[in-house]
């Protein structure tokens, strides 16, 4: 009777071990997964990788290249002087259609 009762431990912790093993074999796939992906979204974010896409879809052509625009907040001191002349225009042409309010 004793002996029954260590058996059917044994087959209980065989089966636990082996589903822990089935376990750690699906936390090496998903962080193999998780490595490929990492790797993937960093290829992806690399200027090469946008200027090709942009080629795909027919944003630019062989021969052209592509340009960084700033966000108002990282301006630089000649594209500042461009945006504050380009508003002072914008003004003028709305001064002169609609007058002054």
């Amino acid at each position: 009777m004793l002996a029954a009762a260590f058996v059917s431990i044994t087959v209980q912790a065989n089966a636990i071990a082996r589903e822990i093993a089935g376990y750690h074999a699906d936390i090496g796939v998903a962080q193999a997964e998780r490595a490929a992906r990492t790797a993937h979204i960093a290829e992806q974010q690399t200027p090469d990788y946008v200027r090709e896409k942009a080629r795909d879809y027919g944003y630019i052509g062989p021969n052209e290249s592509l340009i960084a625009v700033e966000r108002s907040g990282q301006t630089s001191g000649l594209s500042a002087q461009a945006v504050s002349s380009s508003v002072s225009r914008i003004a003028r042409w709305v001064t002169f259609f609609f007058g002054t309010r």
